[in-house]
């Protein structure tokens, strides 16, 4: 969700606590949802620029879309001197400033330390707020912050602290709205933890997923238990129709039309798109089992053999 889209959410929850009153029905309440809107729309501001811009959340709007990386950090660093404790802010001015890998993951992770401070004294660390915080609109930025800090952590080789991490923001958000469930999973195929892969799978409703299934394919993989491995990536087959060509395009030569879907932010859930999304994201994984591809390659050759006689 975008800057923007957080700033109309915030705007609206802030409208109903300053109009709902106990005892209203559902039907007046979404009367008051449709009067905020009309208001909304009545008095929407011409288009943002940063003279027009003149709250935090409006500059990070512009960072956001912003064509450069020269704008976006002139807007960023404008939004962190009107709030100097905006995570948003904060995280994204370390990503845009010149320094070197050391000195950025250093100071992400003096603010990942400063953010669960903000936390704690903002009060969201009370039993009331632990497991939803996505749902949460003002503990999002720490969320966001805690992603990027899992994407850095497995750049620079520490899994461990990567998983320790992806676990402490599951129990901050039960419902995963970010995905570290298959980040996790991964991490645990890579650590060969099948008890702690089987325990999260179970967690998430036995969901059949392309990056749930996936990983437990390569961990049965690495663990030589090739019965489990190629029942795990059955059942992959049987909901992502692309899972077949994707392996046979890696030895054919035909990659790189999967290879071009590697760029996209979004993709569709069980096909060829998520396949390179999963093994972009996840590479630690699949770099440490070389042996994986060409293994499932040969598991769906054997499968077209026996169809052919």
């Amino acid at each position: 969700m975008s800057f923007m889209s957080e700033k109309f959410m915030k705007k609206a929850n802030e409208f109903l606590a300053n109009h709902v009153t106990d005892g209203m029905s559902e039907e007046e309440i979404q009367e008051l949802l449709n009067r905020f809107m009309d208001e909304h729309n009545q008095n929407l501001p011409g288009r943002l620029t940063e003279k027009t811009a003149q709250t935090a959340s409006d500059f990070l709007e512009l960072a956001e879309e912003a064509m450069n990386e020269k704008t976006a950090l002139r807007c960023v660093k404008k939004a962190v001197a009107l709030e100097p404790d905006n995570l948003d802010a904060k995280r994204m001015l370390i990503t845009l400033k010149p320094m070197n890998d050391v000195e950025r993951f250093q100071s992400l992770e003096t603010l990942v330390q400063e953010g669960k401070v903000l936390m704690e004294k903002q009060g969201f660390a009370d039993e009331e707020s632990i497991g939803h915080y996505w749902g949460i609109l003002e503990t999002r930025p720490y969320m966001r912050l805690l992603d990027n800090y899992v994407l850095v952590l497995i750049e620079s080789g520490m899994f461990g602290r990567a998983a320790a991490q992806c676990e402490e923001m599951l129990r901050l958000c039960e419902t995963d709205n970010l995905g570290k469930r298959y980040t996790l999973m991964h991490l645990y195929a890579f650590f060969e933890n099948e008890a702690a892969a089987l325990g999260l799978y179970r967690r998430y409703g036995d969901y059949e997923e392309t990056q749930m299934l996936m990983p437990l394919s390569v961990l049965y993989y690495k663990l030589g238990q090739w019965d489990k491995a190629g029942e795990y990536l059955s059942r992959v087959a049987k909901i992502n129709k692309d899972v077949k060509k994707f392996f046979k395009s890696i030895f054919d030569g035909s990659f790189e039309q999967f290879a071009e879907m590697m760029g996209q932010a979004a993709y569709m859930p069980d096909t060829g798109e998520e396949l390179c999304v999963e093994m972009m994201q996840n590479e630690f994984l699949f770099r440490s089992t070389p042996g994986f591809m060409m293994w499932a390659e040969k598991q769906f050759q054997s499968k077209r053999t026996k169809k052919k006689a």
